[in-house]
């Protein structure tokens, strides 16, 4: 044997005997995916019952689980008095109080009488609907009362347009450019009555009042109205008398549609018969979003001219329009808290740079709060306590801001979420 081969010798000895090998078992500490824990343990929130979920171990010597309580701070506590089988794999707890946090842990108790345990989950239950676009993986989805878990995802060809929520109902109305399609989901993600075909359908709003949806399309230049019947895929009504129309609100307890354009104009018709009761010209640039304060029949109105934008307030008692605030950058979206006519606004700012802003002001103007550092884009008024729900398109995550600008929770990471909608049936 050559020098050099003895030495290829010694080094693959020396190597091989450096290796170390891989731990199968997952209770062994060693285990590169388990540390010795367990794994997979999942604690989910809704009305008055927490869900637990975990993978049995597939190893000898499980006697079976037990699972502990407690709340944050607090010590924890067993639930119940005899442990689970060694086949089980879920469990509920129905002693919660919704809106209530709680932290669970899982405990494997083994024949040779130590015990495994898995990482916390902490948990809210509650009556929350949260409902989701993405973009990453076109999707409509919802989310758990505490956002921290996904219920279920609704895969889609393209990502929607829009996303409106009818409140009394609790159907949701989703549009979708490239195909044309209208078409509403139930709150379990089931799709329900006719597709809708407008064409290019765009912006979307909904009367929960009345189930009527009215619908942007941009192939006719027209604002068209469906409802309440689902089952009937015809328009009810149509708005012609505005050209190239962008934005559509409806009020619900405000009897009223609001159609921004391309233009720059605002226009106010009466539900009951269309007819047209007020315009303003807001000068240059587009409309990008309307928001109504059906409390006092006002109305907010963003522009924007490229990524700059300014705010209007328009109140049909004396046909005014208020300029608010200028030099917003990108707005994304507005929402109106219809317990206090306060104002959130969704400045994007300039595309994945996180210099967005989100506000929230007064009737007057007056700044209550701001979040900066991210780039929000839709929003949604929590009708539980005024919060604000906002799609963070730098985290990927879904935050819940409070009047104070405190971030209350954050969703789990998410593919692009661009949309959301907030109920407490």
């Amino acid at each position: 044997m050559t020098r050099v081969a003895r030495l290829l010798v010694l080094a693959s000895l020396i190597l091989g005997g450096c290796t170390t090998r891989e731990r199968s078992n997952p209770l062994d500490p060693r285990n590169s995916r388990t540390q010795g824990g367990l794994v997979g343990f999942n604690a989910i929130g809704a009305d008055g019952i927490v869900d637990l979920q975990w993978a049995p171990l597939l190893v000898e010597g499980v006697l079976g689980y037990r699972i502990q309580r407690w709340i944050p701070g607090g010590t924890p506590l067993y639930l119940g008095s005899a442990d689970y089988h060694s086949d089980a794999g879920a469990a509920e707890d129905t002693s919660v109080i919704n809106d209530s946090t709680y932290v669970y842990r899982l405990v494997a108790h083994l024949e040779n009488g130590d015990s495994a345990v898995s990482a916390p989950d902490t948990v809210t239950p509650g009556v929350r609907r949260i409902f989701l676009l993405m973009a990453g993986v076109p999707s409509f989805l919802r989310l758990s009362p505490d956002a921290r878990d996904v219920l279920f995802e609704r895969a889609a060809n393209e990502s929607y347009l829009d996303m409106e929520l009818d409140r009394k109902s609790g159907l949701l109305w989703l549009s979708a450019e490239g195909s044309g399609n209208v078409i509403r989901k139930t709150p379990d993600g089931a799709t329900v009555g006719a597709v809708i075909q407008t064409g290019a359908p765009g912006d979307l709003s909904v009367s929960s009042n009345r189930g009527l949806g009215w619908v942007v399309s941009l192939t006719d230049g027209s604002v068209l109205s469906y409802g309440p019947n689902i089952d009937d895929p015809s328009p009810q009504r149509a708005i012609n008398s505005v050209s190239n129309p962008r934005v559509v609100e409806a009020g619900s307890a405000d009897l009223t549609v609001w159609v921004g354009n391309e233009d720059g104009s605002v226009y106010r018709f009466r539900a009951q018969d269309l007819v047209q009761t007020h315009r303003w010209d807001l000068g240059a640039g587009l409309i990008r979003a309307i928001a109504l304060d059906e409390a006092v029949g006002g109305a907010w109105a963003a522009t924007r001219s490229g990524d700059i934008g300014s705010l209007y307030y328009l109140n049909p008692a004396d046909s005014g329009s208020t300029l608010v605030r200028t030099n917003l950058l990108n707005v994304a979206d507005l929402a109106v808290d219809p317990m206090t006519g306060d104002l959130w606004i969704s400045e994007r700012g300039l595309p994945n740079q996180g210099i967005g802003r989100l506000s929230v002001i007064t009737r007057s103007g007056t700044l209550l709060a701001s979040v900066t550092g991210i780039e929000p884009y839709g929003i949604d008024v929590d009708p539980s306590d005024g919060s604000c729900w906002v799609t963070d398109l730098l985290s990927n995550r879904v935050l819940e801001i409070d009047r104070s600008g405190r971030t209350l929770r954050a969703s789990l990471a998410l593919q692009t979420p661009y949309a959301v909608r907030v109920s407490n049936p």
